[in-house]
């Protein structure tokens, strides 16, 4: 942010570098019964802060909310595991925690940073997330959606060329329409994307990503949610975007306006 911002900025700033840092789980590799797992653990006296950033995160119209409790935060890891990622390994943990079985692939903001992400590799994610968008719990109709599909939260397995998604922890709000939680994840991943990429490869990379997963339902919500944002959402969207300045968040707003107009039909 450039020297000698407003107060409003300055505080939109300060509060956005803030929820980067909050970090309510704890995370470890570990082998159990010859299985590599990741070992998730609700760090002590996280209540109050979940209770607070839920406060935020209404007020700013994130559409996510943190689990104050410890029990539904773990069923829902599970479950979402469980369903997305079926025969691997998915247990509770002892303590407020879970393990579950760590997948192929790296990370595609680690991907990025190393100049190798690829149009096929969002493509990858675009379909993994089309797949799990198609899918319910038993016994639900409820279509199922991610809530924080950011680059950190994608992995990209090389060999079998296929994208997978982890972390399971901020749920959209319940009374949402699906299309709109859909819509929802493919919008945090392109404001992180936008964020992290350099301003020209990223324009490639976000076209591949919508033409790729091609729902036009869930294409038309998210054309619906590409305005400016206002008040608190300014802070949250800073944040989502590894604080990328306003004037280039609004050309990209328009930038994807433009492409997912032109994926659609009249």
């Amino acid at each position: 942010m450039k020297r000698g911002g407003t107060l409003a900025e300055l505080w939109s700033h300060g509060l956005g570098l803030a929820i980067e840092s909050v970090r309510v789980n704890s995370v470890r590799l570990e082998t159990r019964r010859d299985v590599t797992v990741w070992v998730k653990r609700r760090r002590l006296g996280m209540g109050a802060v979940i209770a607070t950033g839920n406060v935020f995160l209404r007020l700013s119209r994130s559409r996510i909310r943190m689990f104050v409790s410890c029990s539904r935060w773990r069923d829902w890891e599970l479950d979402s595991f469980r369903l997305l990622h079926a025969g691997r390994v998915a247990e509770r943990w002892k303590g407020c925690g879970v393990a579950l079985e760590a997948l192929p692939g790296e990370r595609l903001d680690l991907l990025l940073a190393r100049g190798q992400l690829t149009p096929p590799m969002v493509e990858a994610a675009a379909h993994e997330l089309r797949r799990a968008h198609g899918l319910t719990f038993p016994g639900s109709s409820r279509p199922w959606s991610h809530g924080d599909a950011h680059l950190k939260n994608v992995l990209y397995d090389a060999g079998e060329q296929r994208a997978w998604l982890i972390d399971f922890e901020t749920p959209h709000e319940a009374r949402l329409p699906a299309g709109d939680r859909h819509a929802d994840d493919l919008f945090v991943f392109l404001l992180d994307l936008v964020g992290r990429a350099p301003e020209g490869p990223v324009e490639g990379l976000a076209a591949a990503f919508l033409r790729a997963y091609a729902r036009e339902d869930v294409l038309r919500a998210l054309l619906a949610r590409l305005q400016p944002p206002r008040g608190l959402e300014r802070a949250l969207w800073k944040s989502r975007s590894q604080q990328l300045p306003e004037a280039r968040l609004l050309r990209w707003l328009e930038h994807l306006r433009n492409e997912v107009l032109g994926l659609i039909r009249p």
